[in-house]
């Protein structure tokens, strides 16, 4: 059954959206369980064609309201997806969790706390928000154009939480995953118990080069080994297909070989001028993203070893 033009929902659904001038920027919304769904969006970086929409956001509903999982690139993207949840249910949204920082997953706050709507997120991901989403919004808006981002503001989650624990919002238990610093400072996991489905925000992305250059690789390989002993009956990655723990295995491969590289490199005396010759990793080469994201991993992840080295002789 048709959802909104271009995307469809598996399950019951009924819905009747007026005729829009542009397609929504919720173009694909899957049911993973009763009352679970993810909106996909596409698996590359943000451009004018695909309005930013790059990342996944989660949809559950519970007996009282909805919870969103991560809140998209723009007011306007939130709009969409508020109307996508609208066609789903008539109960209100009561919570959106933020699961890490990136821009894809962040820049909808504003338009759900005009509404009332808190937005939670761990204490390291509102202090990054604060601090770095400013600049953020001036490229989303060099690159997506003003229009696009009309109305997109910067706003912090109003409430946060320090570490692992269990919440329960509008009759769903929610199981909040943290493993400390791991693909970035405060990235979060979001299990909806009943289902046992894993909204895995930053933790997870399937069949693209992930964003790993605030990563600390050793603490993220020792989550995602966690999270495939969970078992989650399917996983939302942050940015990729929704997929199963078996997937997880192409992202600890990629992480493993850029910590090999890094450390090789460094110990080999290359400088941070000639990495790019040396930071090939050929089996990853066809994986969107590559000429570009996994460019700036290596560099990241270079400086990231010369200042722990560095500390360690001080």
């Amino acid at each position: 059954m048709p959802l909104l033009r271009g995307a469809w929902v598996w399950g019951a659904l009924a819905c009747a959206l007026p005729v829009q001038a542009e397609e929504s920027r919720v173009s694909s919304v899957q049911q993973l369980a009763p009352g679970v769904y993810a909106a996909i969006g596409q698996n590359s970086e943000p451009t004018p064609q695909n309005r930013g929409v790059v990342g996944n956001q989660g949809i559950i509903i519970g007996k009282d309201g909805v919870i969103l999982i991560d809140t998209g690139t723009s007011a306007r993207h939130m709009s969409d997806l508020i109307a996508a949840v609208g066609c789903l249910t008539s109960k209100p949204i009561v919570l959106a969790v933020n699961t890490h920082q990136n821009p894809a997953f962040v820049f909808g706050n504003g338009t759900l706390a005009l509404q009332g709507v808190p937005i939670l997120a761990h204490h390291d991901v509102a202090a990054l928000i604060a601090q770095r989403c400013q600049k953020c919004l001036k490229k989303l808006n060099d690159v997506l154009g003003a229009d696009e981002m009309d109305g997109t503001r910067v706003t912090v989650p109003t409430r946060t939480l320090d570490g692992a624990t269990t919440i329960d919002v509008a009759g769903r238990q929610l199981d909040i995953l943290y493993y400390g610093h791991s693909s970035s400072a405060g990235s979060i996991g979001v299990v909806d118990r009943e289902s046992g489905v894993l909204f895995a925000g930053g933790l997870v992305s399937i069949g693209r080069i992930p964003d790993a250059k605030d990563a600390h690789i050793a603490t993220w390989l020792a989550a995602l080994q966690d999270i495939k002993a969970r078992k989650p009956s399917r996983i939302v990655p942050g940015e990729g297909p929704v997929s199963s723990v078996a997937e997880l295995d192409g992202l600890s491969g990629y992480l493993t070989a850029l910590e090999s590289l890094v450390n090789q490199t460094y110990k080999a005396g290359i400088s941070l001028g000639r990495l790019d010759e040396f930071s090939q990793l050929p089996e990853f080469q066809q994986w969107p993203l590559y000429e570009t994201a996994h460019k700036k991993n290596v560099e990241q992840q270079y400086l990231q070893l010369e200042r722990r080295v560095l500390d360690d002789q001080s």
